[in-house]
């Protein structure tokens, strides 16, 4: 039985094609006639009864304009989801399948090395049919309509397609036995996976790795005292823990964006950019297309792969941008276990019981049979036991070290509002129905940043966030465990005390916090960030007073933050190479494509002065003499990262090396200060020597990898597109705020892009009703590499290029590639 069979069984549309779908009319008519006597009892014979033209579910018209970006017109929200999803999967099928696969807990069944057996059994925990179909019908009839409309829009594309001509390349899944239609149970499962990326799906390795005590080894294992606690937590790794809490090798998320209002910009009206720093391969693409639907709904913009509507856009009159914020969205609690029952817990003095619920998937043994495995998870209240063992023997065993036993609660699970939230986004006439979308609380993880036509401008953390409150947070981290694993950034509560359960705040979903206890700013000036808390949205207007478990306030801030900050406030005053003070579309897009390093601009001469002035590199390097040459490189060195510009990957290994130094600045962090200190190199003696250390390893490493160091940048950060190196300019977000995240491979330079750029918009207003847009996809539309849209835009970035973005029906059509109008 194939894959598909398996997962949906036959059905009458595997016996008739989609659109000769008949209307239950229709059918009834057809019987009426097959079953009635053809002739009256005289012998005559009654002409045929024509039966009726079959009623269409849906029909859609998609123009392609440049750089492959579908717009698409319908009539109705099931139409409309039914060419988004036609037109995605043409350019990304197989990626998104591959993510259905994933979501439905079946990875390690279908998807060999790239499968994860952990992460399987919490998506069929989380993402079983009966939730998936309850969180589906509890969302609007019009998200409905266009999810269904949606996976229809795939499966067309599949069917005409088929199995065995479908993409090949790193992400292709030509002749593969897990492609296979889609229905709205898999488009659901999808975006509930995608809201769990901050929560359920980091903690999965802690979740399977749970194994409950015998009751007979109830008092098997003492509780450490608070020393022997201490002395065992001495050598915790905080980053480890963070490192095995995170997203997938290569699936780093940041952001940055500015809204522009009326004060700061040259034409009055607001201006939007915004700048995404997402992976450049797998289900997190962003995809680029229009949406229309009348006066009910007009959006361009762009959504991760699988999701039917703009995530990121503009309309006539709104646009905005999102940046991961700095919120949690789940917290540890900690349990006093029943000296008697280890598998119940202490809550208000009486004893809870913990519950078991065992869950099989599939997975491909050694001996390339398919066996079914099962993990059973256990749950207390609040969410599933976890076991941080992994990280640390002190957090081990049932119970741990302490005594106890943790468990979290997730306040993404059964989350969907988000959808119906960014429809109403798309709505939106001005910023203030804008923020009255955004008080449905439903965006999962991302700061919202938007301006509008009549120059108001908007930056909030108005995301899901557990309802902690700061009296919580200072009295219900009890005893040394929850200390300690809250310092370490992982609030942990008291999960004895109902006192200390999340709080619940009028009209808004329980548990989380609602639209006015969360940060945010409203202003005519501008507001901006880059991936720190919501404290530094703008330099005159600090916000503060809020919960820790949503942000932290007066604290040093990133490079990347520092330099969002100094290129704005140089912007205000004209103190930059683009003219006359203020913002305009036209100069907020130079901004990140000049492709600066701040962090070179804070330290690039002192080091340089250093380097100059040292005679003997040997003690330093085993490559002396290309030390010294990299210091004549880097003297020369423009303290950027575009494509000609020499010396920036010389900077690039030792700031990665030296950035961390706690002795690094002479000038400390000033609250009052934020953008501009810490400052100065610090050149005492011991810290010289700790900069000569760092720069010969850096050579080191360089040679090491066989990188000259006068090579130009373009020539060291690149991507393969059809055996075309295509040269990319930005780097590092640990100096920048142009960011390219990338690896060094020996041999070859920065050639491992993972994730930085990627859809980008810079949007304003004049007098037309047309939106002033331009955006731009980094790694282009398609991962086909058969695909016309597979490289374009990639170039076009490489060049310094932006996409004049055809908002109006007229730039539509002179901008059009092909059209097609498609319906069943």
């Amino acid at each position: 039985m194939t894959y598909n069979e398996k997962k949906r069984g036959i059905s009458l549309k595997t016996m008739f094609p989609e659109k000769f779908r008949l209307s239950a009319a229709v059918v009834a008519s057809v019987l009426l006639i097959a079953c009635s006597d053809s002739s009256d009892r005289t012998g005559s014979v009654e002409p045929p009864v024509e039966p009726p033209e079959p009623e269409l579910t849906y029909q859609t018209d998609i123009v392609w304009t440049e750089y492959g970006i579908p717009h698409v017109t319908a009539d109705d929200w099931g139409s409309l989801g039914y060419g988004v999803g036609y037109a995605y999967a043409r350019d990304n099928y197989c990626t998104v399948m591959r993510e259905y696969v994933r979501a439905e807990g079946e990875s390690a069944r279908y998807l060999g090395d790239e499968g994860d057996l952990n992460r399987d059994f919490v998506y069929k925990l989380f993402n079983d049919d009966e939730r998936i179909q309850r969180l589906f019908d509890s969302l609007p009839k019009t998200i409905q309509d266009n999810f269904t409309g949606y996976a229809a829009g795939v499966n067309r594309h599949f069917n005409e397609t088929g199995a065995d001509n479908l993409a090949e390349g790193d992400e292709g899944c030509r002749g593969e036995e897990w492609v296979r239609e889609i229905d709205h149970m898999d488009v659901t499962r999808l975006l509930h996976k995608t809201i769990l990326i901050g929560s359920a799906d980091p903690l999965s390795s802690f979740s399977t790795a749970v194994t409950p005590p015998e009751e007979t080894m109830a008092s098997a294992r003492s509780a450490a005292t608070p020393a022997e606690l201490e002395a065992m937590f001495a050598g915790y790794d905080a980053a480890e823990l963070r490192s095995a809490m995170g997203l997938p090798e290569g699936w780093e998320i940041g952001s940055n964006a500015y809204a522009v209002g009326a004060d700061a910009s040259q034409t009055g009206s607001g201006i939007l950019f915004g700048n995404p720093h997402f992976p450049w391969q797998g289900p997190l693409r962003f995809y680029v297309f229009r949406v229309s639907l009348g006066d009910e709904y007009n959006v361009m913009g762009a959504a991760l792969g699988g999701v039917p509507l703009p995530l990121i856009g503009f309309n006539e009159n709104v646009a905005w941008s999102h940046t991961v914020s700095t919120g949690s969205r789940f917290t540890f609690y900690e349990l006093t276990l029943n000296p008697d029952n280890p598998m119940q817990y202490d809550y208000d003095g009486e004893m809870r019981d913990i519950t078991a619920q065992t869950v099989s998937t599939e997975q491909v043994a050694a001996d390339g049979s398919v066996e079914t495995v099962e993990y059973t998870f256990y749950l207390s209240h609040f969410g599933p036991i976890i076991d941080l063992g992994a990280v640390s023997p002190l957090l081990s065993g049932w119970p741990n070290a302490a005594g106890t036993i943790l468990t979290y609660r997730d306040a993404n699970l059964e989350n969907l509002r988000g959808m119906e939230q960014w429809q109403k986004m798309g709505q939106s006439r001005d910023l203030g129905e804008f923020k009255a979308a955004l008080a449905d609380l439903g965006i999962p993880w991302v700061n919202t940043i938007a301006a509008d036509r009549n120059g108001d401008a908007f930056y909030g953390d108005i995301s899901v966030v557990p309802n902690v409150s700061v009296a919580q947070y200072s009295n219900c981290v009890r005893g040394f465990l929850q200390e300690q694993l809250t310092g370490l950034g992982n609030l942990t509560l008291d999960g004895s005390d109902s006192a200390c359960e999340w709080g619940n705040d009028p009209g808004t979903p329980e548990g989380i916090f609602g639209y006015d206890s969360l940060p945010k700013l409203e202003t005519r000036e501008y507001g901006a960030n880059a991936n720190d808390s919501y404290w530094l949205a703008n330099p005159r207007n600090l916000l503060t007073g809020f919960s820790p478990i949503i942000g932290r306030e007066e604290v040093e801030q990133s490079i990347r933050t520092r330099h969002t900050f100094n290129m704005a406030e140089d912007r205000l005053a004209g103190n930059d190479a683009y003219g006359d003070a203020l913002f305009n579309i036209d100069n907020i897009r130079q901004l990140s494509y000049q492709a600066t390093n701040h962090a070179a601009e804070l330290v690039l001469g002192d080091v340089v002065s250093l380097c100059t002035a040292t005679d003997d590199w040997a003690p330093y390097s085993a490559n002396p003499a290309e030390v010294m040459q990299a210091c004549d490189v880097l003297s020369e060195w423009d303290g950027t990262h575009q494509l000609e510009s020499v010396g920036g990957h010389v900077f690039y290994e030792f700031w990665q090396r030296v950035r961390s130094e706690p002795t690094l600045w002479s000038v400390p962090f000033d609250l009052t200060m934020p953008v501009t200190t810490p400052a100065q190199l610090s050149l005492d003696a011991a810290n010289a020597e700790i900069v000569r250390q760092r720069l010969g390893e850096a050579v080191d490493r360089l040679v090491d990898a066989g990188i000259p160091m006068d090579r130009p940048w373009g020539e060291v950060q690149f991507v393969d597109k059809n055996g075309e190196r295509i040269g990319i300019h930005g780097g590092s977000g640990s100096m920048m705020f142009s960011v390219i995240t990338s690896s060094l491979v020996d041999g070859e330079g920065y050639s491992n892009i993972t994730h930085g750029n990627s859809y980008m918009q810079a949007v304003t207003w004049d007098d037309s009703q047309c939106p002033d847009a331009y955006g731009m996809l980094t790694y282009s539309q398609s991962t086909d590499p058969a695909s016309d849209y597979y490289a374009d835009a990639t170039k076009l970035y490489a060049e310094g290029g932006w996409i004049d973005m055809p908002f109006c029906e007229a730039d539509r059509d002179a901008q059009e590639i092909s059209r097609e109008t498609i319906e069943e």
